[in-house]
């Protein structure tokens, strides 16, 4: 066995001084509660990040497609379900579903009071997973029949404020359109603790705006564009640079990848946009996020090289007469060194194991138990979500063991001042 890691073991597990103990214990902690802390601050900030794009996805898809001229309440140029172009953005792998909506600004009013809302008009095809998730009362609408549907989605917020329950009646007045008024029927209530979103979205049949446009049941405000994310990583290469020279540039978002190819098939006068786009305040919000984990990141490194910086002196200053000896033995100061670089890094290793059981576990519990909750009007969700970026627990623990022992090089310079006579004759 190479005599520096054999010293070195040595030193950590058989040493009975019980000052360099209590020093080697406490480093050891430090390091396991910094490792810990950088694994739950990674596991919970993507969790919230994965669970409100969740939300905003659910809301408005991941791409949607409209005229590339904006319109107003007022004067609105639809598009056709019928355009030859979505048969060819269905037909891409990744794409998961493409589905027509139309929207229209109104007055949801029942006897307690009114409320400005904006009301989503889908058909069955709608892919209703999101809002199942979210439904806290009733069921989702049917819009499965041979008349337009009465039956709406209201948010938990507006059933509060109208007072409205499963089964009431509501009126909701338009401010433009065909028809100036429209009775509808509540059969479902969810709830996203978005405050945005909740307070403006209710979901209704298409057909219903569709008259109130005085449109064809082919015409549509536009299109949402669902996607399998996971599907995309393989369009993100070189190779595909030329075939669409003018909107593929550096993949650093996978929506990105599927706006530029989208883009290359639907006609001049469309538009498609990223979700990222249209709500660009909460994606920025989330992305500041991690500007706080890159922080404590760092604070929690630093922390454990100054821990295992103050360890290495104090083993280097208490054991200053076996450094003698071993350089009176002929042992060169590189070698000492690095009795010592070894000393640090199993002390590391012993931090990371810990840390990781600590960090792991309680992300275990929190996953499993939801002890930890939230303010729902503040973070938008009631529990801590966890996320197991095992990809990401996995560099944390490399890099934290290589940065910290990498700087260890630095305390054992000291070493090198250490004479043989003097460390021995004044031990």
């Amino acid at each position: 066995m190479n005599f520096p890691v054999f010293f070195a073991r040595r030193i950590v597990f058989q040493s009975k001084r019980k000052t360099s103990s209590l020093v080697v214990g406490l480093a050891v902690l430090s390091i396991s509660l910094a490792l810990a802390t950088m694994e739950i601050s990674l596991s919970l900030v993507q969790g919230f990040e994965t669970e409100i794009q969740k939300k905003v996805i659910g809301f408005g898809s991941h791409i949607q497609i409209g005229q590339i001229y904006r319109y107003n309440d007022t004067v609105v140029t639809p598009l056709f379900t019928n355009e030859p172009a979505l048969d060819s953005i269905r037909a891409l792998d990744y794409v998961s579903s493409v589905s027509g909506f139309v929207f229209k600004e109104g007055l949801l009013k029942s006897r307690e009071g009114s409320e400005g809302v904006q009301l989503k008009g889908v058909s069955q095809s709608y892919d209703w997973k999101f809002f199942s998730s979210v439904l806290q009362e009733g069921e989702i609408p049917n819009y499965d029949t041979e008349k337009s549907s009465n039956e709406v989605l209201i948010s938990a917020s507006q059933a509060r404020k109208l007072k409205l329950k499963i089964g009431d009646m509501a009126r909701v007045w338009f401010f433009s359109g065909k028809i100036p008024r429209k009775a509808v029927k509540v059969v479902g209530i969810y709830e996203t603790g978005m405050e945005e979103f909740d307070d403006l979205i209710v979901i209704c049949d298409m057909r219903v705006l569709q008259r109130i446009w005085d449109w064809e049941e082919n015409q549509v405000t536009g299109f949402e564009v669902n996607l399998d994310l996971d599907k995309i990583e393989r369009y993100c290469t070189w190779e595909r640079l030329p075939q669409f020279p003018y909107y593929f540039r550096v993949c650093e978002e996978k929506i990105d990848v599927a706006v530029a190819e989208i883009n290359y098939i639907i006609p001049f006068n469309f538009d498609s946009t990223p979700i990222t786009e249209i709500f660009p305040e909460i994606f920025d919000w989330l992305k500041f996020q991690h500007q706080n984990v890159w922080a404590i990141l760092i604070l929690m490194i630093i922390v454990g090289v100054i821990d295992m910086t103050t360890v290495i002196l104090i083993l280097t200053i208490e054991r200053t007469r076996t450094i003698g000896i071993l350089k009176a033995m002929g042992l060169p100061n590189r070698s000492v060194q690095v009795v010592f670089i070894w000393n640090a890094f199993f002390l590391i290793l012993l931090g990371i194991i810990i840390g990781n059981f600590l960090g792991l576990g309680i992300l275990w519990t929190q996953d499993t138990f939801h002890w930890l909750t939230l303010n729902q009007e503040d973070y938008f969700i009631k529990t801590a979500p966890v996320a197991w970026v095992w990809g990401r627990f996995l560099l944390v623990n490399i890099g934290t063991v290589i940065v910290c022992t990498l700087f260890m090089f630095i305390p054992t310079l000291v070493i090198s001042r250490i004479t043989p006579i003097k460390a021995i004759r004044f031990s």
